[in-house]
């Protein structure tokens, strides 16, 4: 007999086959969450090395290397995993977090100066993207995270 956070899980498994597998949601929903998360630890990192060091990330000689350099790669990389054809979630994941890499320095892009600790560089962008990654997230596993939720809460 499977003890009851075993079938709880096993439920939650069968709610997720069915609200977001069958419905080809999955893509959608791990570069959503991919976003989400990359850009919120993104966030976090850089907030520890601006209060721990005054700064910080990869420097190479006097060249600071931005996470923007990182995601456009990234997204470069998605474009040709698309071409190829390869395995569809390892597609969504690296899109998600090339694309929450390159937006999360889109000030620096769109100014063309490091403004990324200014006001016009941070604060309505964090919460418009964080705002819309959130919603997708919610969204595209509407019916998993509500059968989620009902077995977590259920006794």
């Amino acid at each position: 007999m499977k003890s009851a956070p075993a079938t709880r899980l096993a439920r939650i498994a069968k709610a997720y086959e069915s609200h977001v597998i069958r419905l080809h949601q999955e893509p959608r929903l791990l570069a959503a969450g991919a976003f989400l998360l990359t850009f919120i630890l993104t966030r976090l990192v850089t907030h520890f090395l601006l209060a721990g060091r005054g700064g910080g990330g990869i420097e190479i000689g006097s060249l600071h290397v931005h996470h923007v350099v990182f995601g456009i790669v990234l997204l470069l990389v998605f474009g040709l995993l698309v071409v190829v054809d390869v395995i569809e979630r390892l597609r969504a994941i690296v899109f998600g977090v090339g694309a929450a890499l390159v937006l999360d320095e889109f000030a620096l892009v769109l100014n063309l100066a490091d403004v990324y600790w200014a006001p016009q560089g941070r604060e309505s962008i964090d919460a418009v993207v964080i705002f819309i990654a959130a919603l997708f997230v919610l969204l595209l596993g509407g019916g998993f995270w509500r059968a989620a939720w009902r077995e977590i809460v259920s006794r």
